[in-house]
């Protein structure tokens, strides 16, 4: 694999790629952005441009995870902030800014309807999605030896997987710089 950076919009869908989304992408695709910008739009787009072909989307259970927490999170800030406006809630402005995410909002009927929503959003995916998990062989100790100061372990982790398996990495994460693998961005810092 030569490895090459290329601006997403300018990308042509090939059948033979084997297309992984980060994260941030899973994130404009489920987060339900009700005015997405122009950068949001290509990544949306393209996600519905792979499904309306048909094709596989490559993807693991630690960005499963990533992204589920990071909807999780961003349910919970609003639901604080629902709270503070909520006329029928009886909490002080500084005991919902102490709320804590796993003891308070979890289990709660908001947190168990974004999580129901959750499911359903990424049931809509789960015949284009192929969890590449146990198509690695990738030895723990040589990824955490490797894995620099520049970049987060995930991170590291999915350009371990993209040399492995020849994937192309479609990310809006302006620290992903890694050579050697082909990525698809609208990030300006990475072009």
């Amino acid at each position: 694999m030569a490895g090459d950076i290329q601006q997403l919009s300018m990308h042509q869908i090939d059948s033979r790629k084997k297309y992984f989304l980060d994260s941030n992408i899973w994130i404009f695709a489920l987060g339900n952005i009700t005015n997405p910008n122009r950068k949001e739009s290509i990544y949306i787009e393209f996600v519905g441009k792979l499904l309306d072909k048909g094709l596989v989307i490559h993807s693991h259970s630690v960005v499963i995870a990533e992204v589920f927490n990071a909807i999780s999170r961003i349910n919970f800030k609003n639901y604080k902030n629902h709270l503070l406006y909520d006329p029928n809630n009886r909490l002080s402005s500084t005991q919902i800014e102490k709320l804590d995410f796993k003891k308070d909002y979890r289990g709660t009927e908001d947190y168990l309807y974004n999580l129901g929503l959750f499911k359903s959003e990424f049931e809509v995916y789960a015949n284009n999605i192929k969890l590449i998990d146990k198509d690695l062989d990738l030895d723990i100790g040589y990824l955490v030896k490797n894995v620099d100061g520049t970049s987060d372990f995930n991170d590291y982790l999915y350009y371990e997987m993209a040399l492995d398996l020849g994937l192309t990495i479609v990310t809006d994460d302006g620290d992903f710089d890694y050579q050697g693998i082909d990525i698809l961005t609208e990030n300006q810092k990475l072009l």
